[in-house]
């Protein structure tokens, strides 16, 4: 018994130590592991995205904007800010209800910033208009986060926010009669009312020679604010509520037939006359070409041509004026006006429209339309002094300006 004792004991001794040399040896291996901190994820390098970069990821969101699908969007160009995920969000609000035939988002790079694009959206809506027309634009700040190009902030500035279609809040088109109208949603009816307005119009421009062979683009704002907004701040003329103006587009040459503004609120009871004022209004937007080359493009000869195909004016206080000796409005010094409205009534302004319309008219009615065009244009390339004027007269009409007054003067006398 203590024989067994005595020979086990020196073994078990022997066991304990080696297991005790080999628990000391791995707790001396594994300690400072124990204890050293987890390496942390390094980070994803963050640069200005080069031009090339931002053009591939503005393509691939212009793609998802066009057909409307607000997440291929997101993943297209996402943000990692909240003032650059509100000026690309308001980009597919505003833009994406729209008929685009074709569109882009361009980016140019900012002078002396990396990274920073003027980012406009270019394309054509239907078939109207250019295929450069600018709807939309913002500054974006852009940076590649890993692969991928993310948006990190906008430095538009206010006056840009609201410009070109982004003023209109939720937008829809109506597209008939040679007519493409834009308007609020809410201001619906108004464009319907437009759009079905149209055909009479195209019509009448038939007086001037003008065969319609493009739509036009018809913008109704639902407010002041919203076509001073769109135009940039314009027009000047508090008073002007339908007009005609170059539809804004990348290329510096306008196109060749403008767009038509109209402030909504002023359509509401207008009946009858509103296929003469779009009459009116799209004689502008194709006779406007017409002075593209010329020296000058007098207000007088533009309005004199619209004024004439609108028709329906009275004609009385033109008469009365030219009995009394055409003293308000000279002919000459109206034919060389800069602007019609400054500084004017706006009883002399339509005053001088009825001027303007009557010359119109006088020159179809004695010489015919073979004439008009001729004659408008070689007066706009003149220096539109009396002796200018009298050159061009000659030259496109073959008499002298003081044959051509007189002769005004028993039209005008004898108009209903």
């Amino acid at each position: 018994m203590d024989s067994a004792r005595r020979t086990v004991r020196p073994w078990l001794m022997m066991m304990i130590v080696a297991g005790a040399v080999f628990v000391l040896a791995g707790f001396v291996f594994f300690l400072p592991l124990a204890f050293k901190e987890p390496q942390a994820a390094l980070p994803q390098v963050v640069r200005a995205a080069t031009p090339e970069e931002a053009r591939v990821a503005l393509n691939r969101a212009a793609e998802a904007l066009r057909a409307k699908d607000r997440a291929a969007y997101r993943a297209a160009l996402p943000a990692s800010s909240p003032r650059a995920r509100h000026a690309l969000g308001e980009l597919f609000r505003h833009l994406s209800p729209l008929p685009w035939t074709r569109l882009a988002l361009l980016g140019t790079p900012v002078p002396g910033v990396p990274g920073r694009f003027d980012v406009r959206a270019v394309g054509q809506l239907g078939s109207t208009g250019p295929r450069d027309r600018i709807g939309g634009e913002r500054i974006l700040d852009l940076e590649l986060l890993g692969s991928r190009v993310v948006a990190t902030g906008d430095d538009t500035p206010p006056a840009v926010m609201r410009q070109y279609l982004m003023a209109f809040h939720d937008p829809v088109a109506v597209s008939r009669n040679g007519l493409l109208v834009l308007a609020d949603r809410r201001a619906r009816d108004r464009a319907e009312m437009l759009a079905d307005a149209g055909a009479a119009a195209r019509a009448r421009l038939a007086l001037v020679g003008v065969k319609p062979d493009a739509s036009v683009l018809v913008s109704v704002y639902s407010s002041l604010e919203d076509l001073k907004a769109s135009l940039g701040g314009g027009p000047d003329e508090n008073r002007i509520r339908f007009f005609s103006n170059a539809g804004p587009r990348v290329a510096a040459r306008p196109w060749r037939i403008r767009d038509v503004g109209v402030l909504g609120p002023s359509l509401d009871g207008t009946g009858a006359w509103m296929p003469l004022m779009l009459a009116h209004e799209m004689t502008h937007a194709y006779t406007g070409q017409w002075f593209a080359k010329t020296a000058h493009a007098p207000t007088f000869l533009l309005e004199g041509l619209a004024t004439a195909v609108e028709g329906g004016r009275d004609w009385t206080p033109l008469r009365e004026e030219v009995a009394s000796g055409n003293q308000l409005w000279p002919l000459l010094d109206a034919m060389a006006a800069g602007d019609l409205w400054m500084g004017n009534s706006t009883e002399q302004v339509r005053l001088a429209y009825l001027e303007a319309a009557s010359v119109v008219l006088y020159v179809l009615d004695r010489w015919g339309l073979a004439k008009l065009r001729p004659f408008v244009t070689a007066v706009a390339d003149s220096d539109l002094t009396r002796e200018g004027i009298d050159k061009a007269t000659r030259v496109a009409l073959g008499v002298s300006w003081d044959d051509f007054f007189a002769g005004w003067k028993e039209y005008v006398l004898s108009l209903p």
